[in-house]
């Protein structure tokens, strides 16, 4: 089986770190387009994602190597959180069996923290599991005594040790202090193989590909731009409306000496049923022609038809009274620093979560942005990595904060010595009162034009594209991230090019389209979004009671 999918495993809280791909301050500006466009059509709200995750609640995760023949939970994202928790009391452990057409799951462990409900299942097969690259659940519900039903999200792990299926899923805790009967109910058993099609392409923009698949039968090659030494695709591939690329459709390259080039592929909102996806692979524009191009999906190759249902009692009491919180203060130097104050420090049976004082306004701050894609927590002798996280279902009540899970459990957290480490700073800047150049008059002759912001050089680059105006934005200053998306002035009126959803690895060249403009107006060119690395912004802070007095 391969390994690599079991980094592409997504739960709300427990995920890979794609921080690095995709910035804090990527997340608070998502976060305020939202409450801005809430009320326009659903494509336009959707939060795009890398195509993994669209996959990862429906799939199980590969086959790692284990010692010894018990169950390893630890091998599940979050597993060591809930045995952790139950080892400490902290829920309930079953012995719940229910056997199905040669499957039989166990319901082994219940865990509630008051924010979440977090279910541990184990589950034997007749089939060989390791002729296979993943297998799911199809369906996963909880009804509570009231009959109000919610959807479960998790997925499974191969244990090979123990030659069992592991699984981990989760849904939102309505129990706090209460006790409650709920029924877990779980359908379907599909087991899914990695799919490899080379390709007869071009490798250019407008190619159409039949895939041999029914489940993705044609990819459209929409644009092909080559950047220095990247190369960005983006391409339709066919899908059913059920689809919504829960088969992880991607490209991948191969090379002369037989190496694979993996570009994480990101899905773009998209009308219709077909997905819009976007790669980025590193490499030139000869070495994209002289490639092979193959396209990889997960495709599902048998099915298990049944239902595995469990009827279990949850108290909630003792996991909500071992709740701890602590507010918490921040010193001026670490506000000036990080651009934020510190809420409130809260550690539940599951997580450890450090709370932002919010702010509520949607004015993007004239001092910029600071977001850190290395969050650490030093918790006793035992450091644990974080992200960047916004709590809530409803973007104008989210809460932002940094999530950890926590290494183990204490039964007095005020005497534990806690440090929060941010690290690896970026500033993201938008200030449409400086910084303008103005622009001779564009033609589809490419003329250049630099300016100097913050000490970076941004080179800009500006032509005509029949009546609409292109320009690209790069710097080679060390340090800077890049131009997120520049500003237009026309006859002093502020003009914002068309938006259009980009995936989740920037490049270093930003190109954006203004459309319908009149090339003998005055045109005066700002930045807008640009970020840059300090790390001088770096900070560590105490969080343990003494500290904060």
């Amino acid at each position: 089986m391969s390994r690599r999918f079991e980094s592409e495993v997504n739960e709300e809280n427990s995920q890979p770190d794609y921080d690095a791909m995709w910035t804090t301050i990527e997340q608070k500006a998502l976060m305020r387009k939202l409450v801005i466009e809430q009320k326009k059509s659903t494509l336009r709200r959707r939060k795009f994602v890398p195509a993994a995750i669209v996959f990862s609640c429906f799939m199980v995760i590969a086959v790692p190597t284990f010692a010894g023949v018990a169950m390893n939970w630890d091998s599940l994202i979050g597993g060591s959180n809930v045995t952790t928790a139950l080892n400490n009391g902290f829920g309930q452990r079953y012995d719940l069996s229910i056997s199905n057409e040669g499957v039989t799951m166990k319901l082994n462990g219940v865990v509630t923290d008051g924010e979440k409900m977090k279910m541990i299942v184990s589950l034997e097969s007749n089939e060989e599991l390791s002729l296979y690259d993943g297998v799911a659940i199809e369906d996963t519900s909880i009804t509570d005594e009231s009959g109000r039903r919610e959807k479960v999200i998790g997925y499974l792990h191969y244990d090979k040790a123990s030659g069992k299926l592991l699984g981990i899923y989760e849904t939102k805790d309505e129990l706090q202090h209460l006790k409650k009967k709920y029924t877990l109910e779980a359908e379907n058993l599909i087991f899914l193989k990695n799919m490899e099609v080379p390709l007869k392409s071009r490798h250019q923009a407008g190619d159409v590909v039949l895939t041999g698949s029914k489940q993705y039968q044609n990819i459209h090659i929409q644009s092909v731009n080559q950047d220095k030494n990247q190369i960005t695709v983006r391409y339709n591939v066919s899908a059913s409306k059920s689809d919504q690329g829960k088969g992880n459709p991607h490209l991948v390259i191969k090379t002369k000496n037989n190496g694979n080039i993996q570009g994480v592929p990101t899905q773009l909102p998209n009308e219709g049923s077909d997905l819009l996806i976007e790669q980025v692979f590193n490499l030139t524009e000869e070495e994209w022609h002289a490639a092979e191009l193959h396209f990889n999906y997960i495709e599902e190759t048998k099915r298990i038809t049944g239902k595995w249902n469990f009827d279990f009692k949850v108290d909630g009491k003792k996991a909500s009274e071992a709740i701890y919180s602590r507010k918490l203060q921040s010193s001026t130097e670490f506000q000036q620093k990080t651009g934020i104050a510190l809420d409130k420090l809260v550690i539940t049976p599951l997580e450890i979560g450090v709370n932002i004082q919010k702010d509520n306004t949607l004015e993007f701050p004239e001092e910029g942005e600071v977001s850190y894609n290395t969050v650490r927590l030093v918790v006793g002798g035992n450091e644990i990595k974080g992200s960047y996280y916004l709590k809530g279902a409803d973007p104008k009540n989210y809460q932002p904060m940094y999530l950890f899970q926590s290494p183990e459990w204490y039964k007095d957290w005020s005497q534990v010595p806690i440090k929060l480490i941010l690290q690896d700073a970026v500033v993201t800047k938008y200030n449409s009162s400086k910084n303008w150049i103005t622009l001779a008059k564009p033609g589809e002759k490419k003329q250049s034009v630099q300016l100097k912001v913050e000490g970076f050089n941004i080179h800009f680059t500006y032509y005509t594209d029949g009546k609409d105006l292109i320009v690209e934005s790069e710097s080679d200053s060390p340090g800077f991230k890049g131009v997120g998306q520049s500003l237009m002035r026309i006859n002093g009126k502020n003009t914002h090019p068309e938006s259009v959803f980009k995936g989740m690895v920037s490049t270093s060249v930003n190109v954006d389209r203004y459309k319908n403009v009149a090339m003998d107006e005055k045109l005066e060119l700002n930045p807008g979004h640009y970020s840059y690395y300090e790390s001088g912004r770096d900070m560590e802070v105490n969080l343990d009671k003494t500290s904060l007095q």
